[in-house]
């Protein structure tokens, strides 16, 4: 699942931006704290337009792809599922109502 909305999040991207590549990468399984997640790469002729790609991806990313979340703990009992946070929903938003 969450690769097909990946996919469908990197079509949006290189149908609103002028794209010459882009990779997206997101790591899944147990991930200690500090490791790196997600990487995120936009080629343009434009820089700008590379950034925009870039960040719609990250905003995205955060708010539509499905991955599920749970917390471990140090202890090594296990913590509760890691909601969706409000502030994720409406750093998307932003490009819904932008002119891109």
């Amino acid at each position: 699942m969450a690769e097909a909305e990946i996919g469908r999040i990197a079509a949006e991207a290189t149908s609103r931006w002028p794209l010459q590549g882009l990779t997206i990468i997101h790591r899944h399984g147990k991930i200690a704290p500090g490791e790196n997640i997600v990487l995120v790469v936009a080629a343009s002729a434009h820089r700008h337009a590379a950034f925009e790609a870039a960040n719609f991806l990250m905003d995205y990313l955060k708010s539509r792809a499905p991955f599920w979340k749970k917390e471990h703990r140090a202890d090594g009992s296990e913590g509760g599922w890691v909601e969706a946070k409000e502030a994720d929903d409406e750093a998307a938003g932003r490009w819904k109502t932008s002119g891109r």
